[in-house]
């Protein structure tokens, strides 16, 4: 059910937390050299475990995750394929 006058749901908004670790990625891989790889991909990581979980709140509360959690999984893999291109491998 859509709240205030934007239309989103608490699970949209929910989805936005790990959007924006996901967002950051890129910076961290891109201005920090050596320690900004490993630093980007533990914020890949929990950008992706979050949605994973987001994902799992969603099925057990029997839940829409609605646009929110779409567009989060599809920037995750979207992110995901992007960073092991450009940056290789975490390990």
């Amino acid at each position: 059910m859509p709240t205030g006058t934007s239309g989103s749901t608490p699970v949209d908004r929910y989805f936005a937390v790990p959007m924006a670790l996901l967002a950051l990625t890129f910076p961290v891989f891109f201005f920090g050299g050596d320690s900004g790889r490993t630093a980007g991909w533990l914020l890949y990581c929990a950008g992706l475990l979050l949605t994973v979980c987001g994902f799992m709140y969603c099925v057990v509360a029997r839940r829409s995750a609605s646009f929110g959690g779409a567009s989060c999984a599809i920037g995750a893999v979207i992110i995901g394929v992007l960073a092991l291109n450009g940056y290789g491998w975490p390990w």
